[in-house]
């Protein structure tokens, strides 16, 4: 006999056969035996409800609204803003192309894959190991 035949065999007689014999032992007629001494649990307590604010009220009457009558219905421009000036496409094009290209982490232009290749050729681990 192994000891992986002794190891299960201790298992099923340990986990298996002793629980399965302890609960045909028992008695289905007694009832769970429960300590007299514990206390009831309390009742929940109903949970508080938040008062009513009383309503503000007003301090003053409201006043009237100033007259406007030698205003201009026209509205006059603000010192800060400036109107918008129209442009065409052809000029939005040119001033993006004007833009220097950003340097990339990775090339991919012919060169700069056929090394990376190679590099990846040479770091590899050999075929044997």
């Amino acid at each position: 006999m192994s000891l992986d035949d002794l190891l299960g065999l201790l298992f099923l007689l340990f986990f298996i056969v002793l629980p399965a014999l302890q609960g045909l032992r028992r008695s289905p007629q007694a009832p769970p035996v429960f300590p007299e001494d514990l206390p009831l649990p309390e009742p929940p307590r109903p949970k508080a409800r938040p008062k009513p604010r009383p309503k503000p009220k007003p301090a003053l009457p409201p006043s009237p609204p100033p007259s406007r009558e030698g205003e201009s219905l026209e509205r006059t421009i603000t010192p800060g803003r400036e109107r918008l000036e129209v442009r065409f496409r052809e000029d939005i094009a040119e001033e993006v192309r004007e833009k220097p290209a950003k340097k990339r982490l990775l090339a991919t232009d012919r060169e700069s894959l056929l090394k990376g290749v190679i590099w990846h050729e040479i770091l590899k681990k050999p075929k044997g190991l």
